[in-house]
């Protein structure tokens, strides 16, 4: 029986793909990010729920991740509210992702 959780975290990482314009990276990579473009890294996850807490924890970390690289790292989520109901798209920044300075090294 296939796992549609994962084929929806698929499904949704090619939707990301196309609205951001990114590249989505194979499962099982090993990279701490699901998309990348020559200006943004993101976190793509699809949740039944989701603390703000625990949120907040993964912009954080996506945010981490684009400094590293030199880009503005954000984290795209979806609602999984059930079979035939549809849920648009969040996108969430840390504000630590806005931190670039102008050499782009991320430091401050």
């Amino acid at each position: 029986m296939p796992n549609r959780n994962a084929e929806a975290g698929k499904a949704f990482e090619r939707r990301v793909d196309a609205l951001l314009g990114t590249k989505r990276y194979w499962a099982n990579s090993g990279e701490s990010v699901d998309n990348e473009s020559l200006h943004l890294v993101v976190q793509s996850k699809t949740v039944q729920r989701m603390s703000l807490p625990a949120l907040a924890k993964l912009a954080e970390q996506a945010a981490e991740d684009g400094r590293k690289r030199g880009k503005v790292g954000l984290v795209a989520i979806k609602l999984r509210a059930g079979r035939g109901r549809k849920t648009g798209t969040l996108l969430v920044i840390h504000e630590n992702a806005l931190a670039v300075d102008a050499q782009g090294d991320g430091s401050k």
